[in-house]
C-alpha cells in the first residue's frame, strides 16, 4: 500500500471551518464499524499518510520531540502569513499558540505536534460543552420527557453523568469556559484521549492484519476469517513490519521489548502526575492521568500479546523473556492492581486478563511441544529462552514466587510453564536413553564418541539442580497450579476477557485468548498433571469452545455469519485434544452424558458449513460405535472372554435394553426410583443383543462400570433418556432405573435446539431457504408417527415446568430448563410452526384473560427477585419468531397449489400452521400486548447484569418496529386487514393505539426516552464490552421511534404525544449526535421525521375543565431548537454544520441534508435562519449594535452548499450522486421558502456555471442499458430537475432585475431537457405487465400492489424504489422461482427490474415538472432572442406529440398527460400575448389537433367521460394555436407570411420538418368545428341536464370561442357554406335554441350583497352568445331565420324577464338578464338583419315590440333625470336599437324596393327622438357623462362607454343636421 502525504495543518482553514480535523478519537470511533469506515476515503486518507504511518508504528511514543524542526514548523504554521490574527474574529490565535508551547513543555512533545491538539481542542469546543452536561431548563425538560420525575426508576437514571449538575453550560460562562485553567484541561484531555486512541488504532490494525495472516497461512483459519476490508488488514500487516523494525534494537523481538518498556513506564506513572499545574484542575487531571494511564496499559499489554505470539515466528530470546517476567514481578505480578480511580475496575480486570495471557504466549507451550515432538528442536535459534539455563532458573523461581502468596494472572502460565518442564525432562530422560542404547549397540572395547550434551540438556541441568529429593519440580509445579483452582482462574479469565472485549472488532483478540488457554490445557493433558474427570476442566474447556457464542447471541436473526471457528477447528483436528477430551467424552458416554452434551453443543456452534463429506459434530452423534454404563445392580448375565488377556473382556449373555417402560403409569409430581423388580410389565428400548462383546472399564466396585460395542445414534438416546423425565411417563434409563435429572434434560433440549439452528444456518448459507434437514429432524425423533415425538416432549416438560415455577418460584433448576426449552422452541417455529402454534393457543404460557399467564407470574414471582431475565428474554425471541413465521408464511398459508413442503419434512404436510389465522393473530395481539406491558416497566426492576435490560428493550423494540414497518410500508389498503398481512393487523394497530395517542399517559413512552438517555451517558473510552449492546440499544430504541413517527405522519394522526415527548427529548438527541459516529445518521433522520411530522400541529382548541374557555394551544409547529438552551443549540448547530466532516461518510452526510431540507421547508424559523446566513438571530441583532461584530464561527450551510456543487467532477468514479441531490434539494428548499435570505442567485456564477456544464455533460451521456446504469441515470435526472428548478430562479431573478444576459448562458444548456423532458417515460409495459401476471398466477391471492412501498419510508432508487424487496421476499421466498434456478432468473430480480425501470420513469417525470418550470420561465424571454421562440414552440409541439402517441396506461400516466398539456397552454398563452408572429407557430395546428383526437374516441360523450379535465385544457391549447392563423390589421405583411397565407388558400401547409406529411388546414379547420364544436356542444348540452354539477359554464364560453376564431380566419370566408351544412346536420341551433329556452332551471347560485343568494341564468347568456357566433355566417343566420329561431327564443321563460313592469336593467335582478338583451338578443337581431336582409325586418321588429317595457325603459336608460348611472351595457343596448331602429326605418323606405310591404313591418316601439336628445344633452356634458359612468374605473372603459353613446347618435342623424 503506498502511503500519501497527509495535508499540512491549514490554521486559517481550520478557524474558519473549511478544514476538521481528523482526531486519532474521531479514527477509532470510525474503526470501530469497519464496514462504515472503509467508505470514508477522508479516513483511508489520514491512516495511510506517511506522517501517521509513523506514529502508528511507534504508538507508544507517538509524538516527536521537541526539536529546531519542529519549532520551525510551529512558527511557520501559525505566522501572519498563514493566518491572520483579527480582532474581530471568534479565534484567538494567540491564546492556541500559548496553550501549544505549554502542551509542548509539559508533555514534552513537538510544538508543531502540540499545536496540532491545541487546534482540534478549538474545534471541539461546541461537542465538549454539549457532552459536558445539560443546562438546568433542559434536565428538567428531559426528566419529565423520561417520566423520571414520577417513576420509580431511580435505580440506574441518577447515575447518569448527563443529569448531573456540575458547572453546567448555564452557570458556566463563555470567559469561564474559555478560561487558561479550563482550555489547559481539555488539552490535558485531548493529549490523553490522543494518545490512547493511537495505541488503540494501532492494536486493531495490528489485529486485523495478524487475521489476514491467519487465514493464509494457518489451515485451521476459515477462508473468511477477516474483520474489515483488505485495505485495513494491508495497513496492519505493515505495521507489524514496521513495530518490528530493528532500527538499532539487538533483541530479536523489537516491538515486543518496546512494548514491555513502554508498559514498565506506564506502570511507573500511576504514581501521578509530574507536571506543572494550576492548582484548580489538579484533581480534576489527577483522575484523568490515572485513568488514561491505565488505559494505555490495557492497550500496550494488547499490542504486546500479538508481539509475542502471531508476530513472532519463532520462540523468544532470552532478554524478551526474562525483560517480561522481570517486569510483572517487580508489581508483584499485578495480583492487587491499586485502584485509585472509579473508572479503572473494568480496566484492571482486563490488564489482568492481558498479562496472563501474554505470559502464556511469551513461553509459546504449544510450539515446545511440537518441536520436540517431531524432532525440530535442533532449528530453534541459540539466543532462545529454552536454551538459556539461568533464564529458566530464573523464570522457575519466579513463577514459584508468584504462588506463594495465592493465585496471580500468572497463574496459568505457571501451568503451562510446568508443562514445559515436563516435556524438556522427558525429552533429556529420551535423550539419555538414546545415549545409553547406542553405548550398547558399540562393540565392547572400542572407543566409541558419543555427541555432547545439547545447549537444550545442558540448560534443563539448571532446572534439575532446583528440584527437591522426593517429587520431580514439574509434578510439584502442576499440583500447585491445580491447589490453586487454575482452572477455575482460567474460566474467570476468560470470561472477563470475551465480555470486555466483546464486540466484532475484537473477534480476533477474543479467539486468541481462548486459543492460548486451549494451548495449556492441551500441554497439561500431555503430562497427565489433568484427565477427563477432573474438577472443572469439562466446563472450561466447554466455555473455550464456545467463545461469546451462547444460545441467545447464537441464534440470533442478525448473528454473524456461520463459520468455522479456528478454537473449534483446533480442537478437533489437535490429537492429544481431540482424543483426551472429545473422545473420552464419547468414551464415557452415557455414564457421564454431560460432557458430551456440552461439548457437541459448543462444537456445533463453532462449525460452519461442510463440504466434500466432511465429518461433522452431528455425523459424530449420529454414529457412535459403543456405550458405556454401570451395569443393572445384581447384573451377571454376562460372560468374560479372551481371559489370557487380561483385558476385563466381556461378552453379554443376554439381550440389554437401555430404557424399560411399565405398562401402569404414575403421575405422581415427584421424581421416581423404581427398584429392578418394581415393573412387571416392560417395554424396552434401545437394546443391546447379547453376545455383544465389551470390556470392563472399573471393576473396583460393584456394579461394574463396562462398555458395550452398540453402533446407534446419540441422539436416540437422549430423545429416550429426555421421554424419561415428562410426568406421567414411565420409561426409566434400565441400567439405574432413575429418570433424566433436570441439568441433564435442559443441556439435551438445548443440543437439540442447537442442531436445529446449525441446520437451519447451512440452509441459508448454502441459499435454499430457511429448512431444517429431514435427516436431521428424523434423527430428533421430530414428526415421528409414534407417539409423543421429541415435540411433544418437550412442549410436555415446558408446560409442566410452567406449573411447577407457578408453584415453587425459587426453583432455578426449574427456571434453567424453561430457558432450555424456550431456545427450542424458537428453532421449532421456523421448523415445524404447525406444531407451535397450536400448542400456543392452549397453552399457559400466555393467558388472554388478561392475568398474563405463566410468563407473568414467573416474571414477578422469581425473575424480578433473582434479578435475571433469561426466560423472558427467551419469551421475547419466541415472540419475534412467531411475528417472522407469521408474516413469512402469510402467502404460503393462503395457497392451495404449493408445492414445497412448509413444515419442512419433505412429507405430506400442508402448508397450515395448524390452527386458524384468527387464533395465530389473537396469539400475537396477547403477547404483544404483555411484551408492551413489560417494556413500560421494566425501567425500575432489579437487575444482576445491566446486559439483560439491554436484550429485553432491544428484543422488544425491533419486535415492535418489525410489525410496524410490515404492517404500514407496503400495500396503500386503508385497512390492514386487507392486506397480505393481515394476521399481524391487530397487533400493530394496538402499537399503534397505544404509542400514538394524544393522551398524556407516560407509560409507554418513558422506556423510549430513558434508553436514549442512557446511550448519552456511554463512556467514550477504548473498550467495547458493555457499549456495543448498549448501541445496539441506543439504535434500535431510535429505529423503533422513527417508525412509530412515521406511521403517524402515514395515518394522518393529530400530533402525538409520543412526538411531544421527543421534542422535549431534542437536549438528548443533540448529545447522541456527538457521541458515536453510528449513531449520526438515525439521530438525524429521526430529527427530520419529527421536523416533518410537527407541520401536523394547528391551533389546538381544548377544554381544560368542563365551562372553561376554550384554551389555544399551538400557533405553529414546535422548534426544534426550543428545548435547547441557547448555547446548547448554537453548539449543536455548530456540530450539525460539520456535516460529519471529517470523515464525509456520504450516507451521513445526505441524512444531515435531508434534515436541513426538512427544517427549511417546515416552519423551523430559527434554525433555518442559522443555516442560511451562519449566525444565529440572537446573534444578528448582537452584531448590530457592535462597531466591529465579530465574524461567524463558520460558513453557513447554504455556502457550503454553494461552494460544494461549484466544483463538482462529474468524471470521477462513482460520483455520489445522492449526497449532491440532496445538497442541490436544499439549496431549491431554500430558494422556494426563504427567497428574501438567499440573496441574488446571479451572483453564484461559480454554482450556476456548474450546472450548466453538467447540463452540457449529460446532454453527451450514451443512454443507460445495464441496470446499473439505469440507476445512475436516474439519480443524475433527479439532479437535472433540480438544477431545473435553480435555473428557472435564476431566470425569475434576472428577469426582475432586467438582466437579459442570463438567459443566453442558460440557453445554450438546455438540449438534455429537450431531447429528454418530454419524450414518453421510459416505462416497460411488457414487463409491468407479465410480472403482474405472472406473480397473480403463481401465488394465487397476491397482486403486485400488496407489495407496493407506502410513503412510510420512500426508497432511493435502485432495485427496492417501489416494490419492497425485502417484504416481498419474507413472503414469498417459500417458493423456488422466487429467487430463480440461477442468479437473476426468478421473480425477485424480475421485481428489481420493474423496481429500476420505475425508479427511472420517476426520475424523468420530476424531469418534465422542473422543465416546465424552466421553460414557463423562459417563455418571458420570447420576445428578446428569437431562438427562444423557437424552442417554445418545439416544447409545445413535443407536448402535443408525445400526448398523441402515448400509449402509457392512463391510470399511471395520465397526471403526466394533463401536465404536457397545462405546459403547452401556458406557453402558447405567453407567445401570443407577447403578439409573436412566426411561421414555426402555424404548423402546430396539426400535432394539437391529433392530441385532441387522441384523447376522446367519442366525441358525442366527450363531457361524460372521465378525462374532461384534460380535454379542456387541449381545447384551451386549440384555441390559442387558433390565434396564429389570424391577420391583424397592425401586421406588418413580409413575405413569410405571405407565403403562409398563399399556402393556406391552397388548403395544404408545408411542415417544416420533410419527413411529416403536409398538412391540409381547411380540412382540420372544418374537423375541429365538426367533432368539437358541433358534437362537444351537443355533448355538453346533454350532460348539463344530465349532471349540472360536472358542467362548467366555462366549456360553453370555450366552444363559443373557437367557433369564433375559426370563422375569423379570413380564409375560412371561402368555407361557408361548408360550415352551414355542418352545423345544420348536426342540429346545433336546436340545441342551443333548447338549452335557451331552460337556461331559466339550469341556474347558479350566486351569491349577491345583503340579499342572499339568487339564481344566476348563466347558461341563457352562453347559448344565446353561441348562437350570436353562428349567426355571423351568413348561411347559418339564414338558416336561423327560416326555423324560426326568434320564436323559439321568444316563447322561452327567460324572456319573460324582459316584460316585467320596468324591463330589466343592468341593476335589475338577475343582473344577467341585461346582458342577455345587450349581448345576445339585440346583436342577434343586427346579424340577422346583415345576413337576411329586409324580408326580416318585419319579424324582429314585431319580436322586440313584444317586450314594451324592456323598450320603454331603454328609451329612458340615458335620461339624466331618470339615470344616476351609466354603465358599457346601457350604453351598448342604446347603440344596438338606435341600429336596428334606424335599419327598420330605412326598410319601410325602401318598400317594395326591398321587396317587403311598408305596412307589414312595425315601428321600433322605441322612442328614439327622446334618446337622441338625451345623447345630444350629454355629448355636450362630457365631463357629467364621465361622472355618471360605472364599471372598472379605468379610463379605457369610460372611453368604451363615450364611443357607444357617440356612435348611437351618429345612428339617430346626431351631427347630420336632422
Amino acid at each position: 500500500m503506498a502511503p500519501i502525504q497527509q495535508s499540512a495543518l491549514d490554521l486559517a482553514k481550520c478557524f474558519k471551518g473549511e478544514q476538521q480535523l481528523i482526531t486519532w478519537e474521531i479514527a477509532y470511533s470510525a474503526l470501530c464499524d469497519p464496514d462504515t469506515a472503509a467508505k470514508s476515503q477522508p479516513l483511508r486518507d489520514f491512516l495511510t499518510s506517511d506522517e501517521n504511518v509513523a506514529i502508528l508504528s511507534s504508538p507508544w511514543a507517538p509524538f516527536p520531540k521537541p526539536s529546531p524542526q519542529e519549532q520551525a514548523k510551529f512558527e511557520s504554521a501559525t505566522a501572519p502569513i498563514s493566518v491572520t490574527p483579527a480582532q474581530n474574529e471568534h479565534y484567538n490565535l494567540d491564546e492556541v499558540k500559548e496553550d501549544s508551547l505549554w502542551l509542548s513543555k509539559e508533555a514534552q512533545i513537538s510544538e508543531y505536534a502540540a499545536l496540532r491538539l491545541a487546534v482540534q481542542e478549538w474545534q471541539t469546543r461546541p461537542t465538549v460543552q454539549l457532552l459536558s452536561g445539560l443546562t438546568e431548563e433542559e434536565v428538567l425538560s428531559v426528566k419529565e420527557a423520561a417520566g423520571l420525575t414520577n417513576l420509580g426508576a431511580s435505580t440506574f437514571v441518577p447515575n447518569m453523568s448527563i443529569l448531573r449538575t456540575p458547572a453546567t453550560l448555564d452557570e458556566q460562562t463563555n470567559a469561564q469556559f474559555n478560561s487558561p485553567d479550563q482550555r489547559k484541561l481539555r488539552l490535558i484531555g485531548i493529549y490523553f484521549s490522543t494518545c490512547t486512541s493511537i495505541l488503540r488504532v494501532s492494536q486493531m490494525l495490528l489485529a486485523w492484519g495478524a487475521a489476514r495472516d491467519l487465514r493464509t497461512t494457518n489451515p485451521g483459519y476459515p477462508s473468511d476469517y477477516r474483520v474489515c476490508d483488505d485495505r485495513f488488514e494491508q495497513l496492519g500487516q505493515t505495521l507489524a513490519d514496521r513495530h518490528n523494525a530493528k532500527e538499532g534494537a539487538a533483541s530479536d523481538a523489537p516491538a515486543l521489548d518496546r512494548c514491555i518498556t513502554a508498559f514498565d513506564q506506564r506502570v511507573e506513572a500511576l504514581e501521578g502526575c509530574t507536571w506543572s499545574l494550576p492548582r484548580s484542575i489538579e484533581e480534576d487531571v489527577a483522575a484523568q492521568w490515572i485513568l488514561s494511564q491505565t488505559t494505555q496499559i490495557a492497550h500496550i499489554l494488547h499490542l504486546t500479546l500479538f508481539h509475542a505470539d502471531t508476530n513472532t515466528k519463532g520462540l523468544l530470546t532470552s532478554s524478551s523473556v526474562e525483560l517480561w517476567f522481570r517486569t510483572i514481578a517487580d508489581w508483584g505480578f499485578f495480583k492487587d492492581f491499586p485502584e485509585k480511580h472509579e473508572g479503572q475496575g473494568p480496566l484492571i480486570t482486563l490488564i489482568q486478563v492481558l498479562i496472563s495471557e501474554i505470559s502464556v504466549a511469551i513461553l509459546k507451550p504449544q510450539q515446545i511441544f511440537d518441536d520436540l515432538d517431531h524432532g525440530r528442536s535442533d532449528e530453534w535459534s541459540a539466543s532462545s529462552y529454552i536454551l538459556d539455563g539461568g533464564v529458566l532458573e530464573r523464570l522457575t523461581r519466579a513463577l514459584q514466587v508468584s504462588m506463594i502468596s495465592g493465585p496471580t494472572p500468572v497463574l496459568p502460565a505457571a501451568f503451562a510453564w510446568s508443562s514445559i518442564l515436563w516435556r524438556l525432562a522427558l525429552h533429556c530422560h529420551q535423550t539419555e536413553k538414546h545415549r545409553e542404547h547406542q553405548l550398547d549397540l558399540a562393540a565392547p572395547g572400542s572407543r566409541m564418541s558419543l555427541p555432547a550434551p545439547s545447549q537444550l540438556e545442558e540448560a534443563a541441568l539448571h532446572i534439575a539442580r532446583l528440584e527437591p529429593s522426593e517429587t520431580p519440580l514439574f509434578e510439584s509445579l502442576a499440583k500447585e497450579c491445580v491447589v490453586q483452582d487454575v482452572l477455575g482462574i482460567m474460566a474467570t479469565l476468560l470470561r472477563t476477557g470475551t465480555t470486555a472485549l466483546g464486540s466484532s472488532i475484537d473477534q480476533v483478540s477474543r479467539d486468541k485468548f481462548r486459543l492460548l488457554y486451549a494451548q495449556i490445557i492441551r500441554a497439561a493433558l500431555n503430562t497427565d498433571a489433568i484427565d477427563f474427570s477432573h474438577d472443572g476442566l469439562v466446563d472450561l474447556v466447554h466455555q473455550i469452545l464456545v467463545g461469546e457464542r451462547s444460545a441467545h447471541n447464537w441464534s440470533a436473526h442478525d448473528a454473524p455469519r456461520h463459520i468455522d471457528d479456528p478454537v473449534v477447528t483446533f480442537f478437533r483436528e489437535d490429537s492429544t485434544l481431540r482424543e483426551k477430551l472429545l473422545e473420552s467424552a464419547h468414551i464415557y458416554y452415557p455414564f457421564q452424558v454431560e460432557p458430551l452434551l456440552l461439548f457437541s453443543s459448543a462444537l456445533i456452534r463453532g462449525e460452519g458449513p461442510k463440504q466434500n463429506g466432511e465429518s461433522t459434530t452431528y455425523d459424530d452423534l449420529v454414529q457412535m460405535g459403543s456405550v458405556t454404563q454401570r451395569m443393572p445392580s445384581g447384573f451377571v448375565d454376562y460372560r468374560l472372554e479372551q481371559e489370557e488377556t487380561n483385558e476385563n473382556r466381556v461378552a453379554l449373555a443376554v439381550d440389554l435394553p437401555q430404557f424399560i417402560k411399565s405398562s401402569t403409569s404414575s403421575f405422581s409430581a415427584q421424581r421416581r426410583l423404581l427398584a429392578p423388580n418394581s415393573a412387571p410389565q416392560l417395554e424396552a428400548s434401545m437394546i443391546i443383543d447379547a453376545d455383544t462383546p465389551g470390556v470392563i472399564l472399573d471393576d473396583t466396585a460393584q456394579p461394574y462400570i463396562a462398555r458395550w460395542r452398540y453402533p446407534h445414534s446419540a441422539l436416540e438416546y437422549f430423545y429416550h433418556l429426555l421421554s424419561t423425565y415428562a410426568v406421567g411417563s414411565t420409561k426409566v434409563v434400565y441400567a439405574t432405573h432413575e429418570t433424566a435429572s433436570a441439568t441433564d434434560a435442559a443441556k439435551i433440549i438445548e443440543l437439540f435446539a442447537d442442531i436445529m439452528h446449525s441446520s437451519l444456518q447451512a440452509s441459508r448459507a448454502r441459499g435454499d431457504g430457511n429448512s431444517c434437514s429431514v435427516d436431521v429432524l428424523t434423527a430428533l425423533s421430530i414428526g415421528l408417527e409414534h407417539s409423543p415425538d421429541t415435540v411433544s416432549i418437550v412442549l410436555t416438560i415446558f408446560e409442566e415446568q410452567l406449573l411447577r415455577q407457578y408453584q415453587d418460584p425459587s426453583s432455578e433448576v426449574s427456571l434453567q430448563l424453561l430457558v432450555a426449552c424456550t431456545h427450542f422452541i424458537q428453532a421449532l417455529i421456523a421448523v415445524a410452526p404447525n406444531r407451535v402454534w397450536p400448542w400456543l393457543v392452549r397453552s399457559r404460557l400466555l393467558q388472554s384473560d388478561g392475568t398474563g399467564g405463566s410468563l407473568a407470574s414467573i416474571l414477578i414471582g422469581t425473575e424480578m427477585v433473582l434479578g435475571s431475565y433469561q426466560f423472558l428474554i427467551g419469551c421475547i425471541r419466541i415472540f419475534q419468531a412467531l411475528v417472522v413465521d407469521a408474516v413469512g408464511r402469510s402467502v404460503s398459508r393462503k395457497s392451495s397449489n404449493s408445492n414445497r413442503v412448509l413444515t419442512r419434512f419433505n412429507a405430506s404436510a400442508a402448508p397450515e400452521s395448524g390452527t386458524s389465522e384468527k387464533s395465530m393473530s389473537s396469539t400475537l395481539l396477547t403477547f404483544g400486548k404483555m411484551l408492551a406491558s413489560i417494556y413500560g416497566t421494566s425501567l425500575g426492576w432489579k437487575y444482576n447484569s445491566p446486559e439483560d435490560r439491554l436484550h429485553i428493550n432491544i428484543g422488544i423494540c425491533e419486535a415492535f418496529s418489525f410489525i410496524l414497518k410490515i404492517a404500514y410500508s407496503v400495500d396503500d389498503a386503508p385497512d390492514l386487514g386487507q392486506k397480505l398481512t393481515n394476521i399481524i393487523a391487530p397487533t400493530a394497530s394496538y402499537i399503534t393505539e397505544l404509542y400514538l395517542t394524544r393522551s398524556r399517559n407516560d407509560l409507554p413512552t418513558n422506556p423510549i426516552l430513558s434508553s436514549l438517555l442512557s446511550g448519552t451517558d456511554l463512556l467514550k473510552n477504548t473498550l467495547t464490552s458493555g457499549p456495543a449492546l448498549s448501541k445496539r440499544q441506543t439504535q434500535s430504541t431510535l429505529q423503533f421511534s422513527e417508525v412509530l413517527v412515521r406511521v403517524a405522519i402515514l395515518l394522518e394522526r393529530p400530533w402525538t404525544h409520543l412526538e411531544q415527548q421527543l421534542f422535549k427529548a431534542t437536549p438528548l438527541l443533540a448529545r447522541l449526535y456527538v457521541t458515536s459516529e453510528v449513531w449520526k445518521s438515525p439521530v438525524v433522520t429521526l430529527l427530520e421525521i419529527l421536523v416533518r411530522g410537527a407541520v401536523r400541529v394547528v391551533e389546538d382548541h381544548s377544554h381544560e375543565n368542563k365551562g372553561t374557555p376554550l384554551k389555544q394551544e399551538y400557533h405553529e409547529p414546535p422548534s426544534l431548537l426550543g428545548h435547547l438552551g441557547p448555547k446548547t443549540a448554537k453548539n449543536f448547530m455548530l456540530v450539525l454544520s460539520q456535516l460529519d466532516e471529517p470523515l464525509k461518510i456520504t450516507d451521513i452526510q445526505k441524512s444531515v441534508w435531508n434534515l436541513l431540507t426538512a427544517v427549511v421547508t417546515c416552519k423551523q424559523r430559527w434554525f433555518a435562519l442559522y443555516l442560511l446566513t451562519g449566525t444565529t438571530p440572537r446573534e444578528m441583532v448582537k452584531s448590530k449594535s457592535k462597531t466591529n461584530p465579530q465574524a461567524p464561527a463558520s460558513k453557513s450551510l447554504l455556502s457550503r452548499a454553494f461552494d460544494a456543487l461549484s466544483h463538482l467532477d462529474l468524471n470521477r468514479q462513482n460520483p455520489p450522486w445522492s449526497l449532491w441531490t440532496a445538497m442541490l434539494e436544499f439549496i431549491t428548499s431554500a430558494q422556494n421558502h426563504w427567497s428574501w435570505a438567499m440573496g441574488d442567485l446571479r451572483e453564484r456564477k461559480e454554482f450556476i456555471q456548474q450546472l450548466i456544464a453538467f447540463l452540457k455533460w449529460i446532454s453527451n451521456q450514451p443512454p443507460p442499458k445495464a441496470e446499473e446504469a439505469i440507476e445512475l441515470r436516474s439519480l443524475e435526472n433527479k439532479f437535472a430537475s433540480l438544477a431545473a428548478e435553480i435555473l428557472a430562479m435564476h431566470l425569475h431573478t434576472a428577469r426582475q432585475s432586467g438582466d437579459n444576459a442570463s438567459v443566453k448562458d442558460v440557453f445554450g444548456a438546455l438540449a438534455y431537457y429537450q431531447d429528454e423532458a418530454l419524450r414518453l417515460p421510459p416505462y416497460k409495459i411488457a414487463l409491468h405487465a407479465n410480472l403482474q401476471k405472472n406473480i397473480e398466477e403463481k401465488f394465487p391471492g397476491v397482486k403486485l400492489a400488496n407489495l407496493k412501498r407506502t410513503t412510510l419510508q420512500p426508497s432511493p432508487y435502485g432495485p427496492g424504489f417501489f416494490y419492497d424487496i425485502e417484504i416481498a421476499s419474507s413472503l414469498l421466498d417459500f417458493d423456488g422461482k422466487w429467487l430463480g434456478p440461477r442468479l437473476g432468473q426468478g421473480f425477485k430480480a424480475e421485481v428489481e427490474r420493474a423496481n429500476r425501470n420505475l425508479g427511472l420513469v420517476d426520475s424523468h417525470v420530476r424531469l418534465l415538472h422542473s422543465w416546465r418550470l424552466l421553460a414557463l420561465e423562459l417563455s418571458h424571454f420570447a420576445t428578446k432572442d428569437p431562438r427562444i421562440v423557437t424552442c417554445l414552440i418545439q416544447v409545445t409541439n413535443q407536448c402535443m406529440k408525445a400526448n398523441a402517441d402515448s400509449s402509457l396506461p392512463e391510470a399511471l400516466f395520465g397526471q403526466l398527460m394533463i401536465l404536457r398539456a397545462d405546459l403547452a397552454f401556458a406557453l402558447l398563452k405567453r407567445l401570443v400575448e407577447d403578439k409573436v408572429r412566426s411561421e414555426e407557430a402555424r404548423l402546430l395546428l396539426g400535432p394539437v389537433w391529433k392530441a385532441v383526437r387522441a384523447a376522446t374516441a367519442d366525441f358525442d360523450n366527450v363531457f361524460s367521460n372521465e378525462e374532461v379535465d384534460y380535454y379542456r385544457t387541449l381545447l384551451k391549447v386549440l384555441y390559442l394555436t387558433l390565434h396564429f392563423y389570424l391577420v391583424d390589421a397592425s401586421d406588418k405583411v413580409d413575405p413569410k407570411a405571405t407565403s403562409f397565407r398563399s399556402s393556406f388558400r391552397g388548403t395544404i401547409v408545408q411542415p417544416k420538418n420533410k419527413d411529416e406529411a403536409p398538412i391540409n388546414t381547411s380540412l382540420e379547420l372544418l374537423e375541429i368545428l365538426s367533432d368539437t364544436v358541433a358534437k362537444g356542444f351537443r355533448s355538453l348540452a346533454t350532460q348539463l341536464h344530465n349532471d349540472p354539477s360536472s358542467v362548467s359554464p366555462s366549456d360553453f364560453a370555450l366552444l363559443t370561442a373557437l367557433v369564433q376564431r375559426i370563422i375569423a380566419i379570413p380564409e375560412m370566408a371561402t368555407s361557408h357554406s361548408q360550415i352551414t351544412l355542418l352545423f345544420a346536420n348536426s342540429n346545433t341551433v336546436r340545441y342551443a335554441s333548447s338549452l335557451f329556452s331552460w337556461s331559466d332551471r339550469l341556474t347558479l347560485d350566486t351569491h349577491s350583497n345583503g340579499s342572499g343568494t339568487t339564481s344566476d341564468p348563466i347558461y341563457g347568456e352562453l347559448s344565446l352568445l353561441f348562437i350570436l357566433s353562428l349567426s355571423s355566417v351568413r348561411g347559418l343566420a339564414e338558416t336561423m331565420a327560416v326555423e324560426g329561431i326568434l320564436s323559439q327564443l321568444n316563447s322561452a321563460n327567460l324572456m319573460n324577464y324582459f316584460r316585467r313592469p320596468g324591463g330589466m336593467g343592468p341593476f335589475d335582478t338577475p343582473v344577467r338578464m341585461h346582458s342577455i338583451w345587450t349581448k345576445g338578443i339585440l346583436p342577434l337581431c343586427l346579424n340577422l338583419l346583415l345576413s337576411v336582409g329586409a324580408p326580416i325586418a318585419a319579424e324582429i321588429s314585431s319580436f322586440l315590440n313584444a317586450f314594451p317595457e324592456q323598450l320603454q325603459r331603454s328609451s329612458n336608460a340615458l335620461n339624466s333625470r331618470h339615470v344616476g348611472k351609466i354603465t358599457l351595457n346601457l350604453a351598448s343596448e342604446t347603440h344596438s336599437l338606435a341600429l336596428i331602429s334606424s335599419i327598420i326605418d330605412a326598410v319601410k323606405v325602401a318598400g317594395v324596393r326591398e321587396g317587403v310591404q311598408p305596412g307589414d313591418v312595425a315601428p321600433l316601439d322605441w322612442d328614439k327622438e327622446n334618446v337622441k336628445e338625451d345623447i345630444e344633452g350629454w355629448v355636450g356634458r362630457m365631463g357629467a357623462l364621465r361622472e355618471r359612468v360605472v364599471g372598472d374605473g379605468t379610463q379605457a372603459y369610460e372611453d368604451k362607454v363615450v364611443a357607444e353613446i357617440e356612435a348611437a347618435g351618429v345612428c339617430l342623424g346626431l351631427g347630420n343636421g336632422s
